[in-house]
């Protein structure tokens, strides 16, 4: 037998893999395997096609940009090409990028080069026409693309019309749809809700959503948008390099990345670096870090293959699994009742964090991976949050693993579990774990954010007694908190000076910490703006709140049987009682002067605000909010993780104050 024979079996094996998982991937919006497993097959490929050059077939997928394009949309030609990057995964790998660049240049002296995020997102294309959006299309193959434009006309930070002075005749600028893991969990909260399967990850979100034949159903779904690249322009404008490039885009109106860096590959090692330790600090999914020669001119003398430029490329980061063993199962109860089952295993660590719970969402989970304990599973952490299990390694599967059983009775109070679709539920309002995890839920961050007043303490306070109702927040004393083991006197006073600082909030706010089912953090600003004010909610009805844009008819019944639940309305009264003031949504009519006709831009990840709420109370207030820093910004508010806007405000001597420093700016009474 020929000895090349298995190698070309390995090879149309690969070939065949990579298109089922390219069309699940681009199509179906399905991931058939993790990115570092296609990753694995493509390097394996690679290898191949290098090592034995004649089995090379003309349609591999390394000579191939992107998905297919579906039926269901139009065509869109994109001109130039939008082609796809090559990816590194080691330090090795970057140096062997430099040294090419520098080598085809021939060149001796250092590059310098821009990095950027790698947003795990959507690709597409943006053109405008003498200032107006004309067009929005898919990636496609990178020749030809899905037209998609009422779809990416409904995204938010998305602008119909450029602004400033250098606005061009003619514009195609391409960019990254995303999807944020806040509106990502509220999506997939409802389609389970709905019986619908969840979606696999924010990216097929984000593609499933921006592929709807229906626009007003994008529309309901949060995206943003990021651009990162000119496709072509007819302007008098010269742009030479990425700098002068992210400039005019920003001078244009359009959203650009804040996390950039530029200088040599010493540079790029320490920003990817940096991103590879705190990319779950953001609340999007990255997958890497791209990096790019800044120089025009030297891009030009570079050039491309057919697939990718030879300029750029990807650093991915390293996969976000591993395998261990579960150890045991325990059923959790959320504030709801919804019993989900968690699973115990076996310490292990994943990029520098010791994984030792993942969740398993729902029974029918646990049947659909056909998990059992002593298991070993493949897990993955995506983010600060808890991880999920993958798979099922099941030719490892010991003789005597046991079956996962659902409780009958709820763990906590024992009382009769109810079948609700694909969940299980506690219906007893009494129940000691539900009770605890709404007082949980709200001081958190997703709640009331109260600052030092953790899960933990919750917990403490009420076994003390001291805590029962969410009212009982209002109403705890110094004293009380004093009485508790490892209470220190400074300790007590953050605390009751975080309850105080609460006890005056807008109704957006005071939505989403009551915890009402299928209304977040989005959902509760959408009807706190329609409806103005609390007492409101009282007396709608279900089709009244129907015609609320953005609400249908599931959140509406939502809403209305909690404001219209005698244990509901008893809460809320208790709440006022303790001497908690909601106040309107809107700002006073009368513009904050410290506010009014001053020029602000936003920059890193603010905490208590949204970015969208910060710039409507800057715009409401008479304020202006612009995406550029120049001397004519009065203000730059600073969140967590600044970017490059930063050091130009420093550079002008523009005031920067941070988000704390913003919040004291608009104050609570100017609410009032």
């Amino acid at each position: 037998m020929n000895d090349t024979f298995p190698i070309k079996k390995r090879y149309y094996e690969i070939i065949e893999l990579i298109k089922r998982a390219d069309y699940h991937y681009y199509n179906l919006n399905q991931p058939l395997m993790e990115d570092s497993t296609y990753d694995s097959l493509i390097i394996e490929l690679i290898d191949i096609e290098r090592k034995h050059p004649s089995l090379k077939l003309e349609e591999s997928p390394t000579g191939k940009v992107g998905g297919v394009v579906s039926k269901t949309f139009s065509e869109v030609n994109h001109d130039p090409p939008m082609l796809s990057l090559g990816n590194i995964f080691t330090e090795e790998d970057l140096s062997n990028f430099d040294r090419r660049c520098l080598k085809n240049i021939d060149a001796d002296d250092e590059l310098l080069y821009c990095a950027e995020l790698k947003f795990d997102g959507l690709a597409v294309e943006v053109i405008y026409e003498d200032g107006r959006f004309n067009t929005g299309a898919t990636r496609g193959d990178g020749l030809v693309g899905e037209d998609v434009t009422a779809n990416i006309a409904t995204i938010g930070n998305m602008p119909l019309e450029l602004s400033g002075h250098e606005i061009p005749d003619f514009l195609s600028v391409r960019g990254e749809v995303l999807m944020r893991h806040r509106e990502f969990e509220r999506l997939n909260r409802i389609r389970e809700d709905n019986g619908e399967s969840p979606f696999a990850n924010p990216r097929n979100a984000a593609s499933g959503s921006l592929r709807q034949i229906d626009s007003r159903i994008s529309e309901g779904r949060q995206l943003e948008i990021v651009f990162y690249s000119i496709g072509k322009v007819v302007s008098n404008r010269s742009i030479v390099d990425q700098m002068q490039m992210y400039d005019y885009l920003t001078n244009l109106g359009l959203p650009v990345s804040e996390h950039i860096e530029y200088g040599n590959i010493g540079k790029i090692k320490k920003f990817y670096e940096y991103w590879l330790v705190n990319r779950y600090r953001l609340d999007f999914d990255i997958d890497g870090v791209v990096i790019k020669v800044i120089d025009f001119n030297i891009r030009d003398r570079l050039g491309a293959t057919n697939k990718a430029p030879r300029w750029a490329t990807a650093w991915k980061f390293p996969a976000k699994e591993a395998i261990t063993v579960i150890e045991s199962v325990d059923w959790q109860i959320g504030r709801t009742g919804l019993i989900t089952p968690v699973a115990n295993l076996r310490p292990i660590n994943i990029g520098g964090v010791l994984v030792k719970r993942a969740s398993l969402h729902n029974y029918n989970e646990v049947m659909r991976l056909d998990l059992r304990i002593g298991d070993s599973v493949r897990i993955k952490r995506a983010g600060d949050v808890i991880p999920k299990v993958i798979e099922a390694i099941r030719e490892e599967r010991p003789p005597d693993a046991g079956n996962i059983n659902p409780p009958k009775r709820c763990p906590s109070c024992n009382t009769g579990l109810v079948k609700e679709d694909i969940f299980i539920r506690c219906i007893n309002s009494q129940c000691i774990a539900k009770r605890l995890e709404t007082l949980k839920f709200f001081v958190s961050k997703n709640g009331m954010d109260i600052e030092s007043f953790g899960p933990e303490l919750v917990i403490r306070l009420y076994n003390a007694e001291k805590l029962e109702t969410i009212a009982d927040i209002y109403r705890i004393t110094k004293d009380d908190l004093l009485q508790l083991e490892r209470m220190g006197d400074k300790l007590a006073d953050k605390v009751i000076s975080s309850i105080d600082s609460r006890r005056t909030i807008i109704l957006s706010h005071f939505l989403r910490s009551l915890g009402i089912r299928n209304v977040g953090d989005h959902l509760s600003r959408v009807v706190a703006r329609a409806v103005g004010g609390l007492n409101k909610l009282y007396v709608m009805e279900i089709d009244e709140l129907i015609l609320i844009d953005g609400i249908g008819p599931e959140v509406a019944e939502s809403i209305y049987e909690f404001f219209h639940n005698e244990s509901s309305l008893r809460i809320i009264k208790d709440i006022l009682d303790a001497g908690v003031i909601v106040h309107d949504e809107l700002v006073k009519e009368s513009v904050l002067d410290e506010i009014r006709d001053r020029t602000f831009v936003f920059t890193g990840t603010l905490q208590g605000l949204t970015r969208k709420e910060a710039e409507e109370i800057v715009q409401k207030s008479g304020g202006r909010v612009t995406g550029t820093i120049s001397k004519k910004t009065d203000y730059l508010v600073a969140g967590d993780l600044p970017g490059i806007k930063y050091e130009k405000a420093q550079g002008l001597g523009i005031k920067i104050i941070q988000e704390d420093e913003f919040v004291m700016m608009i104050g609570e009474k100017k609410w009032e």
